[in-house]
């Protein structure tokens, strides 16, 4: 007799629910939210399990591959997918979801999502660290030239040391703000070295050791961290074939009857991934002097349709681009100039 789990999965502990094959319920409990415990009552329950489901969280990839090591049949399910079958229950509980995952699972209508490697959420990890860092670094400059502008005070775009010493220069020893930018310009010091001694060095020895990398680089306007981050955000290229509607890219549609709208980008996906896919196309279409068909592309659509736009649209084509070299194994052709 086939059985299906449900997994509603919190902090502490998580309820589970056992199904057979025509949905009639054979266990429901609970258990601690630890790979061991849970895996100690499911050979119990549920020994004859053929899919073990739960949806997507901050948890949910960490069980994923414990679950896996002991060989339990276990699926991650997209948790807006999951959402709205579950929101039709008059009640929510945390055994009716469990129960309302098993469902799924038994009549297989769910979205799978693909859990990423372990090597990927690691190098994951680095590149969300490092974009906090420079988060940070950036919110600290932009303070302290709001705050030295209510004197009157002002210089030129910097980051980095550069920065620190225009406005010391800029204050001297004795201006009223000193003791308040000081502490400022410490932590200022102390992210810019973290960033580049640890994270910065640490991103480019990962891509200059991966191959895929190194051929995603070959793209104008794509650098070190769009490339490393493009490679371990989609992990998998088989399991992201349309990769603009994966990262948000690609516009929402409003169809019904004779109406039928066609609204912004949906901005579902990645979001750390998509803002450095929009930092590429702004650097190939202002930055990158270059001739390729790809920036002529750009340039045609931005007269036609505004630059914001096209900035949208050349972000999407690079994120195609890379999918494509990764699946092939190629390099970007940069194309010849058309005679006018």
């Amino acid at each position: 007799m086939k059985q299906y789990v449900g997994l509603d999965v919190s902090q502490k502990e998580t309820s589970v629910c056992v199904v057979d094959e025509v949905g009639q319920i054979l266990f429901e409990g609970k258990a601690k939210s630890a790979p061991g415990a849970l895996a100690a009552l499911l050979r119990k329950r549920a020994p004859q399990a053929e899919r073990i489901g739960f949806e997507t969280g901050a948890m949910a990839s960490w069980l994923w591959h414990e679950l896996r090591r002991v060989d339990l049949p276990v699926v991650c399910i997209d948790a807006r997918h999951a959402h709205a079958a579950l929101s039709v229950r008059m009640n929510k509980s945390d055994q009716n979801d469990a129960r309302g995952l098993a469902e799924l699972v038994r009549v297989d209508w769910y979205r799978e999502v693909k859990v990423k490697s372990e090597e990927s959420q690691k190098i994951r990890a680095i590149l969300v660290a490092r974009s906090r860092l420079v988060s940070m670094r950036r919110d600290i400059e932009n303070q302290v030239r709001s705050l030295i502008k209510e004197y009157g005070l002002l210089f030129p775009r910097a980051i980095g040391q550069q920065f620190r010493n225009l406005v010391s220069e800029l204050l001297g020893d004795n201006h009223p703000l000193l003791s308040v930018i000081s502490p400022l310009l410490l932590i200022h010091e102390h992210i810019c070295q973290q960033q580049q001694n640890k994270f910065d060095d640490e991103v480019r020895q990962l891509a200059k050791a991966d191959e895929t990398t190194r051929r995603l680089m070959t793209v104008p306007g794509v650098g070190v961290v769009t490339a490393l981050t493009f490679r371990h955000t989609i992990d998998d290229p088989l399991s992201a074939l349309t990769v603009g509607a994966y990262l948000g890219l690609t516009p929402r549609r409003n169809q019904s009857g004779e109406t039928d709208i066609n609204g912004k980008i949906s901005r579902w996906g990645d979001r750390l991934l998509r803002t450095y896919l929009f930092e590429a196309a702004t650097v190939l279409l202002y930055r990158t002097k270059k001739w390729s068909s790809l920036k002529a592309w750009g340039m045609k659509l931005a007269k036609r349709i505004g630059m914001r736009k096209a900035k949208v649209a050349v972000a999407r084509k690079i994120a195609v681009i890379l999918h494509c070299i990764w699946v092939d194994g190629t390099s970007f052709d940069w194309g010849q100039p058309q005679p006018v």
